[in-house]
């Protein structure tokens, strides 16, 4: 084999006699014919895509090729991308709706049923009444931030204690509802888990003890879609929409028994403040309706009292009642007529004498109601329940606390009978401590100071603690118990501590 040293070196001789190596032809080649680069680049780029995928090849073959492809990680898999934009949903529907943005699903219209499909409610006195359309409900007298209705979870006034106490009462009461979503005055010891709760009360008071009941739920600002308790409320405000005539719009039956309308006043006060609160649109005609019955029971010119259609008779407790039926539903957009609160506010001032300050039940000046045979027990001296009522009354008709007469003469009278659990003494009357203690959150300072000392000395320390009655209160010590029972007591009790958020003092608030 020859040396490679002794072998020539190729060369080409060009036109002029220069002689060239194969390097230099390659590259002059290469720059006359650029598309050659052009190309080369072109194939590698493409060699270079299909290499990044993997072909299963020798596998029997389907229909449709099996292409098994490698994603880089950093992608995102669609399928969690929604998981991740479900997730915010579940957050939403535990926070707290606002009063002025409420916030309604369509899951949560969904989930409410017809009343046409669901058992009759054979137990209830009011059977047969009812409205056979889709409902959703809906309420909550608790938004965010500062308003008439208070606010939800805000101001925890009266202590860890008084709070714990408002806990335990819903707890009762949430135990003690009936599955159709009812509270029975005198079977809710059919709930009972553990011994049998005694306080019976009467049964045709059932519609006025649900709405108050649903009161203590919605002070507290459970609604249909957010709270501990929604559901509580949900089926208790689709329990008064099936017991109220659909024509006149009454809540029970009219005229059922002798104080049906207070039983309608807390029905419709629950019903309006649950529109209100939720904006549900399927709440408004049952609430207005529940309105229009109101003004249509009214005496003309003047107030109410048992009788529909009126007989003329007023007095200052079923008035009273009314009062904040229209107050509510006049601030939530629902039709009022005025010349109902004028009425009111006229009847108010002949029911208050100018020289004590007291408003009277059914006469000037005079003292609370009692039944026959009460007096002994509960003297009516001992109480100034009508005198809060009205008093109250004056704060949502618009009168200012630090200007008027009537509301400053009224607590005078109501700090000489501050709260105090006396059996002995007949000095416990929970329609009072109720009053009194929303008409002196509305006064403040020092009328409310000595107020609330004595409420919650008298109200918390009370509550049971025992048995399936852990979280109620007894109804027996009460001049009215006898008429609600156990859940009257319970709510009206639980309402009575909610005061410092179910309503913001009115004015400040406007």
């Amino acid at each position: 084999m020859p040396d490679p040293a002794d072998i020539p070196e190729i060369h080409s001789v060009q036109a002029h006699g220069h002689q060239t190596t194969f390097e230099e032809e390659l590259r002059e080649y290469l720059r006359s014919a650029p598309w050659l680069g052009i190309s080369a680049a072109f194939h590698f780029i493409l060699i270079w895509i299909l290499g990044q995928f993997a072909w299963e090849v020798g596998k029997p073959q389907d229909d449709t090729p099996a292409i098994v492809a490698h994603y880089d990680e950093q992608e995102i898999d669609p399928i969690e991308e929604e998981i991740e934009e479900q997730e915010p949903e579940k957050e939403i529907e535990e926070q707290e709706v606002q009063l002025d943005d409420p916030v309604v699903s369509e899951d949560d219209t969904e989930d409410v049923t017809e009343i046409e499909s669901e058992q009759p409610l054979s137990d209830s006195p009011f059977e047969g009444k009812g409205m056979n359309d889709v409902l959703g409900v809906g309420g909550g007298a608790g938004g965010k931030g500062k308003g008439k209705y208070g606010r939800r979870g805000a101001a925890k006034g009266g202590g860890k204690a008084s709070q714990k106490a408002v806990e335990w009462g819903l707890e009762w009461l949430k135990r003690h509802q009936d599955p159709r979503g009812f509270w029975s005055s005198a079977a809710f010891s059919n709930m009972c888990t553990t011994n049998q709760c005694d306080g019976e009360g009467d049964q045709m008071h059932d519609v006025g003890v649900t709405g108050l009941a649903l009161l203590s739920f919605l002070g507290s600002g459970n609604t249909v879609n957010s709270g501990t308790y929604k559901k509580v409320v949900r089926e208790g405000l689709r329990y008064l929409l099936t017991v109220q005539d659909p024509e006149s719009g009454c809540f029970g039956e009219v005229n059922s028994h002798q104080a049906f309308l207070y039983d309608h006043s807390l029905a419709t006060l629950a019903m309006t403040e649950g529109y209100g609160l939720s904006k549900w649109p399927v709440l408004k005609d049952p609430a207005q309706k529940g309105i229009n019955f109101i003004h249509a029971a009214r005496n003309p010119y003047k107030a109410w009292r048992y009788d529909y259609p009126p007989a003329g008779n007023n007095d200052m407790s079923v008035t009273g009642w009314m009062i904040m039926c229209l107050k509510s539903a006049q601030d939530f957009g629902l039709k009022v007529d005025e010349a109902a609160l004028e009425g009111s506010k006229l009847f108010l001032d002949e029911m208050t004498d100018e020289n004590t300050w007291r408003t009277g039940y059914i006469s000037k000046g005079g003292y609370s109601a009692r039944e026959p045979g009460m007096n002994e027990r509960w003297p009516e001296n001992k109480t100034e329940a009508i005198t809060a009522v009205g008093m109250l009354c004056r704060v949502f008709l618009g009168e200012d606390p630090e200007k008027s007469v009537a509301l400053r003469g009224g607590a005078d009278l109501l700090r000489k009978q501050l709260p105090l659990w006396d059996e002995k003494e007949g000095t416990i009357d929970y329609y009072y401590w109720y009053y009194g203690s929303y008409c002196m959150f509305q006064m403040a300072g020092a009328d409310w100071d000595k107020w609330q000392e004595r409420m919650l000395d008298a109200v918390v320390k009370t509550q049971r603690t025992d048995g399936c009655e852990k979280g109620s209160w007894d109804p027996q010590f009460d001049p009215w118990g006898h008429r609600g029972g156990r859940v009257y007591s319970t709510a009206i009790m639980t309402l009575c501590l909610e005061v410092y958020y179910r309503y913001d003092r009115v004015l400040g608030a406007r």
